[in-house]
């Protein structure tokens, strides 16, 4: 018991001595007002990159579904149920890109508006 103890007191010593360390401000303050942290930002601007994150997401899901399709068909071997079911995944992949595409320029636009 004794021993669990201990172990539990220095675990937790040098645990604490690795976060005092990175609570110390090393000038951080005069980073963070030239990366402009400082200043707040307007609502529409954090909606929008919000969204611009989420549709690039979106963008390279797509594009993972495209090699899916394409690497299907490459090792379908010639059955023709694999190969139209591998033409089919990017069929959808590709109309999935160009729905994507249209929401982010469609996104852009609006928030180019709202904040101007």
């Amino acid at each position: 018991m004794f021993k669990k103890l201990l172990f539990v007191f220095l675990f937790s010593l040098m645990l604490l001595g690795s976060v005092l360390p990175a609570a110390a401000q090393f000038g951080l303050k005069e980073t963070a007002s030239k990366a402009q942290y400082g200043e707040s930002t307007d609502i529409y601007t954090t909606i929008g990159d919000i969204v611009n994150v989420v549709l690039s997401f979106t963008g390279i899901i797509f594009l993972a579904i495209i090699f899916y399709g394409g690497l299907r068909w490459m090792t379908a071997r010639g059955d023709e149920a694999k190969i139209t079911k591998a033409k089919e995944a990017m069929y959808a992949a590709i109309i999935g890109f160009i729905l994507v595409t249209a929401a982010y320029a469609l996104s852009s636009f609006v928030i180019g508006r709202l904040t101007s």
